[in-house]
């Protein structure tokens, strides 16, 4: 609850600006992005990172990021991070596996980029996958740069976790779990947030999901990739929330899948539908058969 409290209050900084945003009552899932779903790090937390900064004028040119192409690197002060070139950019760490490893690291596919990305950990693990259900990720680098900035103790260093690239601009995302979080780290994301508001971009330390997001957003991942309908679903399943739309009658999920002869077949394609945006319901509660849908804007059109 303090946590909520402080975050909620909050003001000045991109994340907090998210965080206001929000309002009470259905959360739909065809309408959000990953930082409505997303608990952020306040500005209050940050704000004591800022004080370690030395911000003096002149810093954007003193401080700098390096960037790793395939076997090379390229580096450059922190204001001429707009005109980098993205393309052929890996990961600024290596990934590695072994026994009694503390994190878990892995490559999670996105489907709106068609390719593989590195995480180092579970909690970066669902970042990606929430990132993905979005729907707007344009392309996603993983540890995309090594930040040198000047802080407490001189010359310091941090490798965001993320740079997405959407239709809503670039972000910086750090994942860092609620009360895990000391004096040094505050001071990294508060460095990197400087930067991205320098370059126009968004920031955010992702602390959680709110209540049940996660939850309904995995279930509706297990159906994610292309699927045949060779007996036509999808138009059918559309077709029958439209009708209902209409006439303003609110439709369930087992309602929805019962306007097929046999459910069972209806109900994974309602949930492909749903991944992919096409149908919407409120994420905040818990997803089942009395769920209420509704039909997308875009796909009413």
């Amino acid at each position: 609850a303090a946590l909520m409290e402080q975050q909620t209050s909050a003001e000045g900084s991109i994340g907090s600006r998210v965080l206001e945003g929000r309002v009470a009552g259905p959360l739909w899932s065809d309408a959000c992005g990953w930082e409505e779903l997303a608990l952020i790090c306040g500005e209050r937390d940050l704000a004591v990172g800022r004080g370690m900064l030395n911000l003096a004028p002149g810093w954007s040119t003193r401080w700098s990021a390096t960037w790793k192409f395939g076997t090379g690197k390229r580096a450059g002060p922190v204001d001429g991070l707009n005109s980098v070139p993205l393309a052929g950019c890996v990961p600024w760490r290596g990934f590695t596996w072994r026994t009694r490893q503390f994190h878990r690291p892995g490559l999670e596919p996105m489907v709106s980029t068609g390719r593989q990305h590195a995480f180092e950990s579970h909690r970066e693990d669902q970042f990606v996958m929430m990132a993905d259900f979005a729907g707007d990720t344009r392309e996603a680098l993983s540890q995309p740069f090594l930040l040198n900035f000047e802080g407490e103790g001189g010359r310091r260093e941090h490798i965001p976790d993320f740079l997405l690239l959407s239709d809503r601009g670039r972000w910086l995302v750090d994942i860092r779990p609620a009360g895990r979080m000391d004096d040094d780290d505050l001071m990294k994301f508060a460095a990197t947030s400087e930067v991205a508001l320098m370059l126009g971009w968004g920031y955010a330390v992702v602390t959680g999901w709110r209540p049940l997001t996660w939850r309904n957003v995995d279930l509706f991942y297990s159906r994610r990739r292309p699927m045949q309908d060779r007996l036509g679903l999808k138009p059918m399943m559309l077709q029958a929330a439209r009708a209902a739309q209409a006439v303003s009658e609110p439709i369930t999920f087992r309602g929805l899948a019962d306007t097929y002869e046999f459910p069972a077949l209806a109900r994974p394609v309602i949930l492909h539908l749903l991944w992919h945006r096409e149908l919407g319901v409120d994420l905040t509660a818990p997803f089942r058969d009395s769920s209420v849908l509704r039909v997308a804007p875009e796909a009413v059109r």
